[in-house]
């Protein structure tokens, strides 16, 4: 494997064994499917997110279940002001990608999918799963990574009135507990740990 390769596998395996600190099985599963896709898009000229997506079904995806659990948790982050959310997530991430000092290899290969999730937020999902996509790309291709915080902390106080408040939350400036996942009764992490497990046993194996 190419040292970008070897990098992103050992992301995703930090992302498996640390799986509760990426918000919920469904954010944690689509940030890990947007580090897959990279590393396939680097690997083979050409490749689209449809194949990645087709990849992931091949494999058992979607892993995370707890349908009924995403739904309250996201009722409680944006109400029924979804594109709301999604907009101040790219206003949010876009000044911080602007300013941030970046890894020439890993911007190389993440930076054109980062900008086109800018462009086109939608592709990554609901705005948590969007928060949450850009927040680990951006997180792997900073040089600095205490100034990446540094940088995001500011967007969040300027857009939601709290250093530590994610950005697709719609509410009132200020501190909220509307985006406390480990509060709720998720129950498929092991399962998309799992599935993140078989998705990089395909990716290291051999060619043929």
């Amino acid at each position: 494997m190419s040292p970008l390769e070897r990098a992103l596998a050992e992301r995703l395996r930090h992302m498996a064994k640390t799986a509760r600190m990426w918000g919920s099985p469904e954010e944690l599963e689509t940030a890990a499917q947007h580090f897959v896709h990279v590393w396939l898009a680097a690997r083979t000229p050409g490749w689209t997110f449809e194949q990645t997506h087709a990849l992931w079904a091949e494999l058992g995806g979607p892993f995370a279940q707890d349908a009924d659990e995403h739904a309250v948790m996201r009722s409680k982050m944006w109400r029924e002001e979804e594109e709301a959310a999604r907009v101040q997530v790219v206003m949010g991430f876009a000044s911080v990608w602007a300013l941030l000092e970046r890894d020439a290899e890993r911007g190389a290969a993440v930076g054109p999918w980062l900008e086109t999730l800018l462009d086109e937020p939608a592709r990554a999902g609901t705005p948590d799963r969007l928060n949450m996509v850009l927040f680990s790309l951006m997180g792997f291709v900073a040089k600095a990574p205490h100034r990446y915080v540094e940088a995001l902390a500011a967007a969040r106080e300027r857009i939601g009135g709290h250093g530590l408040r994610p950005l697709c939350v719609v509410a009132p400036p200020g501190p909220t507990e509307a985006s406390v996942a480990w509060t709720r009764k998720f129950t498929s992490w092991e399962r998309v740990v799992r599935g993140l497990e078989a998705v990089l046993a395909r990716l290291e194996a051999p060619p043929g």
